[in-house]
């Protein structure tokens, strides 16, 4: 899951929770849709609209018998919440059973429209229902929940936890085989038909007190010199001492944490690079190119290959420090393959081993140059005069 929103009654969410309420919210405040409590008391129009919402129910819950569905829906101890868009039209609801002498309220069945379920009326049906439901001195929710559902009810507030006491509900709700027992507290002081709202609001007012204890929003003027060439060169003498530079002490930055982050990515660069070292040893085609090439047994090498590899002499740079950068590492090991092509023909067995090695070794240099760059290396500050 992405980065998750924990409310104060459970909720667990992306951050478009708020987006997906507000939505359908603005639709409601514009007379788009509406929400209604309707129940089986004989009116021809509530008839209607129950049956609409039973055929969207038999349809969006296709493993539930059409049977029990429509026995549910009817029943008069059952009550449901439609959404109803442009006056007539039902798009979804929620059937449910309150239970008031032991507060709390169970969901038989709720679903939307297929092609309208990416609008959020699924969050703000729950939502209204909620505000509803609190105003009924309802405490809990319980619903069961089959394995395509149990995520949506996350998000809504609902938990596998049951906390309400067994005695307040066993007995009076019935055992789903393959369902999972899921509750919601609802919580007597939370604006439910507002909650997105709220939700901005709280960010907003976390924005604000992080500005007061940071310095993130000031802006410094930079170093005097503004005319700079960039070199490469040791990162350890450069030109321009960071602490000179306004922001960066205030900021927190020290020079031992960056001492210590740049032993650390060191280390974990000498260790990525000496492990691809250790893999080409290890290959069955590495036995050419594991020490430098004697001159004896090849008099004319060294006229024709001017910048001579090997695995040994890389391991020795290595260990010596030498690589100041992933790409002069890679830029060695890709020489070993480049100087054999360059001077055997591509029947020897030579060239041969230099492709199959080069096939095996390449992945691991492509996770090599994706790491993030060690600080070893870097850029010195030169003043220069440009005109």
């Amino acid at each position: 899951m992405s980065q998750q929103f924990v409310g104060i009654n459970g909720e667990q969410t992306g951050l478009g929770f708020t987006n997906r309420d507000q939505g359908a919210k603005v639709e409601e405040d514009q007379g788009l849709i509406d929400f209604k409590i309707i129940t089986n008391n004989g009116n021809h129009e509530r008839m209607k609209m129950l049956i609409d919402l039973k055929n969207i129910f038999a349809r969006q819950l296709p493993k539930m018998p059409k049977e029990y569905i429509v026995r549910l829906v009817f029943d008069r101890n059952h009550e449901s919440m439609c959404i109803v868009k442009d006056d007539t039209k039902v798009i979804g609801g929620i059937c449910y059973r309150k239970y008031p002498t032991q507060r709390f309220a169970e969901i038989a069945f709720l679903a939307i429209t297929a092609n309208l379920q990416v609008k959020g009326y699924g969050t703000r049906l729950m939502n209204k229902f909620k505000e509803h439901i609190q105003k009924q001195d309802v405490e809990y929710l319980l619903t069961y929940a089959d394995n395509y559902a149990i995520g949506y009810f996350r998000k809504q507030g609902f938990y596998q936890e049951i906390k309400m006491n067994p005695d307040r509900w066993k007995g009076f709700i019935k055992d789903y085989d393959g369902g999972t027992l899921m509750e919601c507290y609802v919580h007597p002081s939370i604006d439910y038909g507002n909650i997105s709202d709220l939700i901005r609001e709280q960010k907003q007012l976390m924005i604000d007190i992080i500005k007061k204890l940071t310095l993130n929003d000031r802006v410094y003027p930079g170093i005097e010199q503004q005319n700079y060439k960039v070199e490469s060169s040791n990162v350890d003498r450069p030109a321009v001492k960071p602490e000179s530079v306004q922001g960066i002490m205030e900021s927190g930055w020290t020079i031992e944490d960056y001492n210590e982050l740049k032993k650390q990515k060191e280390k974990t660069f000498m260790i990525s690079c000496q492990q691809i070292i250790d893999t080409m040893r290890k290959h069955k085609s590495a036995w050419p190119f594991l020490e430098p090439v004697n001159k004896d047994d090849v008099p004319d090498y060294y006229d024709v290959i001017t910048d001579p590899i090997d695995i040994k002499t890389i391991e020795k740079k290595l260990q010596n420090n030498q690589y100041t950068s992933k790409d002069l590492f890679i830029k060695d090991v890709k020489r070993i393959f480049t100087n054999c092509r360059n001077y055997n023909q591509p029947d020897t067995i030579y060239y041969k081993c230099a492709n199959e090695l080069e096939r095996t070794i390449d992945d691991y240099l492509k996770k090599l140059k994706d790491e993030a760059q060690i600080p070893g290396v870097s850029k010195k500050i030169k003043k220069t005069n440009n005109k």
